[in-house]
């Protein structure tokens, strides 16, 4: 109920403002390339069970999209927009006493739906600070079963907590503000999920060693957790009215 009667909230002004005036409405693409960073949770993990040592790490992933802003005064802004998230991982298994050692890349797909408030500050004719906070809503597309790159002995099935997540997120950033160009912006976002996002289930099995084989709805099967958090490096470009007429 709290999530819904946040995004109707964000929607409100988007309709009103659409209805009155234009002027204060803007369209825009970004490409958000995601940083890997072992701040603010948002780094690798680590396990060993028996002799075997296994390690996730996220690795350089992107997010690219459509954003909407609506001008509600010139403190003030809302943002939305429709994202498609690519976050890639790499899996590695490592026991010296069978000689294994082995990795697994794997990428994790979302479409992210933002809804955020922004606050601008001026501090030039045609510089602005700005600030936001919000949520995402995420729809992830799938589970994820990948192998390792030496041999098929060694692979990992990686399954969503939900299929549909959401996730806090934090944004600053700098904008260059035309009439005529439109404007250009850099920045920074923190997308942090409330809850952990996936789980990863690594399984070995050669026909004489095995490990963690009996699967996801196993009794005590053996996980490395996702937490989904990521910083992202944001580009953005917001098209000029006269551009869009």
């Amino acid at each position: 109920m709290i999530k819904l009667i946040f995004i109707l909230l964000l929607l409100v002004p988007f309709h009103l403002i659409a209805q009155n005036n234009t002027e204060n409405f803007f369209f825009g693409v970004q490409f958000k390339p995601i940083i890997s960073a072992a701040y603010f949770d948002a780094g690798s993990e680590s396990k060993q069970w028996e002799n075997y040592n296994l390690k996730i790490e996220p690795r350089f992933g992107q997010s690219l999209g459509m954003i909407i802003r609506c001008n509600l005064s010139s403190t003030f802004s809302t943002e939305t927009g429709l994202n498609l998230v690519n976050r890639r991982y790499q899996l590695s298994i490592d026991n010296r006493d069978i000689a294994l050692q082995d990795i697994s890349n794997f990428n994790l797909r979302s479409y992210e739906l933002p809804l955020q408030i922004l606050s601008n500050v001026k501090i030039s004719n045609k510089y602005f600070l700005n600030a936001a906070f919000g949520n995402s809503i995420n729809i992830f597309a799938s589970d994820i079963i990948s192998f390792g790159e030496k041999n098929s002995f060694f692979f990992q099935s990686t399954s969503r907590r939900k299929r549909t997540q959401s996730a806090l997120i934090a944004v600053l950033g700098m904008e260059y503000r035309t009439n005529e160009k439109g404007i250009f912006y850099l920045g920074f976002s923190l997308h942090r999920p409330w809850k952990n996002t996936a789980r990863t289930y690594p399984e070995y099995n050669d026909g004489s060693n095995t490990f963690n084989t009996q699967g996801p709805t196993g009794k005590d099967t053996k996980y490395l957790k996702i937490s989904g958090n990521y910083l992202t490096l944001d580009l953005r470009y917001f098209f000029s009215h006269k551009l869009q007429n």
